[in-house]
């Protein structure tokens, strides 16, 4: 039964979230021919910038928002959760705005587009928040339907401002933005957070848990910031924004799995809380997590030949040379998901801070090797580092979680098929477009009949789930 509930809340979870993680894999192309590397790469950089301050600025609050509504069961109890951090949302929102007015007006009144950055950190948070509501409250169908909406508002705004308006840098905020606020317009019109906010139900000794709480996840959010985008920042400063842009062109890819992991994380957690409390962890769930990581080979496995197509078609672009990266930061992604749906348990047990300490250690190694090797090996060296870093967190927290839950699992099958992935990659880089083709169809082919069994299950859940 776990694995079919985790199948299913997979599936949700992956419409519900295309807004977010997808359209930065659906619009490659337009990035190729419409957007210079040098904007790529300003871009790119502020959204780095903004995926460590949130969480800062807003505590992570949206992970104390799942795990307290989904524990409680007293309406009046969720009622004082969500106007808790419903006005420390609101609070924190103004104290945001009020930063960035300082920033241009005392430390740098040159920051290009500083009004689209500020308007951007401000609904990228709401956005998440409100999401986490709707989860929290179990309105997946709610949630669902605002990813795609987010996708569509996203992708048309990109067609009219970048392609059509040619706004370039200015049409990627524009498009971003336009995407998130139609998500949280649509949720908020829906669940009514902000009409149910009652300065009545605000309880500070509530809010004090919820702190509790998420304080360490977000030092665990700021230290994964590390394994994923300091490598960006060292390559803007030292080598320039655009070698950032090609280095963020390449990365692209690897967000796709980095997107499906974050999906599958968010079920596993879920799935990870509601067992520990009802029957603690036991084998069933450990053999799910080896599946979730084979599946995340193999779409590794799917993806390296398919990249290498795709490259053909942009062959007179300037971000053609970045070829060479995307395959090892795909290897740097699968690690850090594996790694992260691990570190999930840590949520269920309520050992949040050692997610934040493994994330830290992972984060450690990423810095000294990438900044250490910059001058000899360039952007290779981040990646490099990312690799390591990915690694080093995931060993730590599989020892650490072992201290605690009985958690063994059977790594035999899973580094063969890593050793399986290195080869594909040397050949996929080294062969031609033709080659490269037959590795996609036969890889597909038998990674299709080797799971066959999963692949009609996983359907008949889904199909079964969209018919209710």
């Amino acid at each position: 039964m776990q694995g079919k509930s985790l199948i299913q809340k997979t599936g949700l979870y992956f419409i519900g979230n295309l807004s977010s993680k997808i359209m930065s894999t659906l619009i490659i192309p337009i990035y190729a021919f419409y957007v210079k590397a040098n904007d790529l790469g300003y871009y790119d950089y502020t959204q780095t910038i903004m995926s460590i301050l949130i969480p800062v600025f807003f505590v992570a609050i949206w992970e104390a928002i799942l795990r307290h509504l989904l524990y409680e069961t007293d309406e009046i109890q969720k009622r004082k959760v969500i106007s808790t951090s419903t006005g420390f949302t609101i609070l924190m929102s103004f104290i945001v705005i009020l930063l960035m007015g300082i920033y241009r007006g005392f430390i740098d009144p040159e920051t290009k587009f500083l009004f689209f950055i500020a308007v951007m950190f401000i609904v990228y948070a709401l956005t998440q928040i409100w999401q986490y509501y709707a989860r929290a409250l179990s309105k997946n169908k709610l949630y669902i339907l605002s990813g795609i909406i987010g996708t569509f508002i996203n992708f048309i705004s990109v067609l009219v401002f970048i392609c059509i308006l040619k706004l370039g840098l200015k049409g990627l905020f524009i498009s971003y933005i336009l995407g998130q606020v139609s998500m949280f317009l649509l949720i908020e019109s829906r669940l009514h957070i902000l009409r149910e906010f009652k300065i009545k139900y605000f309880d500070v000794n509530i809010l004090k848990e919820m702190m509790k709480f998420s304080i360490p996840l977000v030092l665990n959010l700021t230290s994964a910031w590390v394994l994923s985008g300091f490598g960006k920042t060292l390559i803007a400063d030292k080598l320039g924004t655009d070698m950032n842009g090609l280095f963020s062109f390449a990365s692209k890819f690897s967000i796709l799995v980095t997107m499906i992991g974050s999906v599958v994380t968010m079920a596993v957690i879920e799935e990870a809380i509601i067992t520990v409390k009802t029957k603690g962890f036991n084998s069933e769930f450990t053999r799910i997590i080896e599946n979730v990581f084979k599946i995340f080979i193999t779409l590794a496995l799917l993806s390296i030949p398919t990249i290498k197509v795709f490259y053909f078609f942009i062959r007179d672009t300037e971000y053609y040379s970045s070829f060479s990266y995307a395959p090892w930061l795909i290897i740097s992604a699968v690690l850090i998901t594996m790694a992260s749906n691990v570190g999930a348990i840590f949520q269920a047990i309520n050992k949040t801070k050692y997610q934040f300490t493994t994330t830290l250690f992972g984060a450690i190694i990423t810095i000294v090797i990438s900044f250490s090797l910059i001058s000899i090996m360039e952007v290779y060296s981040v990646i490099f580092g990312q690799i390591l870093g990915g690694l080093a967190m995931l060993f730590a927290r599989y020892f650490l979680v072992n201290r605690y839950v009985d958690f063994k699992i059977n790594w035999k099958p899973i580094v063969i098929a890593f050793c399986f992935l290195l080869l594909i990659i040397l050949i996929s880089t080294n062969t031609s477009i033709l080659v490269n083709v037959l590795i996609l169809i036969l890889t597909a082919t038998v990674v299709s009949y080797l799971n066959k069994k999963y692949l009609v299950i996983s359907y008949k859940i889904l199909k079964n789930r969209f018919k209710r």
